[in-house]
């Protein structure tokens, strides 16, 4: 076996808030046919397919597949470690940029010793981005996230009816190539293995420090409608709102919770196994706005 044989192949996956980036992950795990190891800053801020989980233990979940996903909570470097020193050596390393993350800076940890980059997928709302470019606030996150790309995704294709207008704009900012998708389903061969551009780059910060996150966790289920009203009600400065909640007109059920922009989506989430549930709302601090997230419960 060669040096360059004993290398961990990168995957970086980056964009902005919303765009679809753990929907293309959980895609690229149902799919894979190589063990995947797979980072993200912590289980919280990630919905990884319930299907696909076998057992957690700690920082780290195995997958029924042979992949696992370990946590970033000690540090990006450590969790890098932490992946190699697996064995068996997984075959691939993904990687999920935070939605406020530059993927380019992140991507050049893949020079590290035992790793190699092999490419950096930007996924792109394809309904959201137009108005993320004309957003004075996070225009210039946003363009440097499409600049980074080896590779762009055009996802939620399905909700834009001049998606040429879209991919237009988009080539003006970056020459990577594009894709359209849905849900974020494209063929692994044209997702992994993909042509690394030139791209000048140190390793740097996994975030955007103009950003602040906050959580909301509760045991008691949640009224419908009084969570919809105070979802659709929070600032702009609010810009995503993620995670689980239980209805009270099913308790026993989890509920999938996406604000993304001005769209908000609850979708199935398979039943409660008895843990609280929590609500992850990311907040651009530039505009100086409080958000009121206290949610009702069931009472009685």
């Amino acid at each position: 076996m060669t040096d360059s044989d004993a290398l961990i192949p990168v995957t970086v996956i980056g964009g902005y808030l919303g765009a679809g980036k753990t929907t293309l992950l959980n895609h690229i795990l149902r799919n894979a046919d190589e063990r995947i190891a797979v980072l993200v800053n912590d289980f919280g801020d990630i919905n990884i397919d319930a299907a696909l989980v076998d057992s957690a233990d700690g920082d780290t979940i195995s997958l029924a597949n042979g992949c696992i996903c370990c946590s970033m909570v000690d540090g990006f470097i450590g969790a890098l470690e932490t992946v190699k020193a697996q064995s068996p050596s997984p075959q691939r390393l993904v990687v999920e940029a935070s939605g406020v993350a530059d993927p380019q800076q992140i991507a050049a940890y893949a020079h590290m010793p035992g790793l190699v980059l092999d490419g950096t997928i930007v996924v792109v709302d394809a309904d959201q981005v137009p108005k993320q470019l004309r957003n004075e606030y996070i225009r210039d996150v946003v363009e440097q996230q499409l600049r980074a790309a080896d590779l762009l995704v055009l996802n939620k294709r399905d909700l834009v009816a001049d998606a040429d207008r879209v991919s237009t704009s988009i080539g003006s900012i970056s020459d990577a190539p594009q894709l359209s998708a849905v849900n974020g389903e494209l063929p692994l061969e044209v997702l992994l293995g993909i042509e690394v551009l030139e791209r000048d780059a140190a390793p740097g910060p996994v975030a955007d420090d103009r950003f602040g996150t906050w959580s909301e966790s509760f045991a008691e289920p949640v009224d419908r409608a009084e969570l919809v009203e105070r979802l659709e009600a929070q600032p702009d400065s609010v810009v995503r709102v993620k995670g689980f909640v239980r209805l009270n007109d099913a308790p026993e059920l989890l509920t999938i919770v996406h604000r993304v922009g001005e769209r908000l989506a609850l979708s199935p989430g398979g039943p409660w196994d008895g843990s609280d549930c929590q609500l992850v709302f990311v907040e651009l601090r530039s505009k100086n706005s409080v958000a009121d997230v206290t949610l009702v419960t069931e009472r009685g």
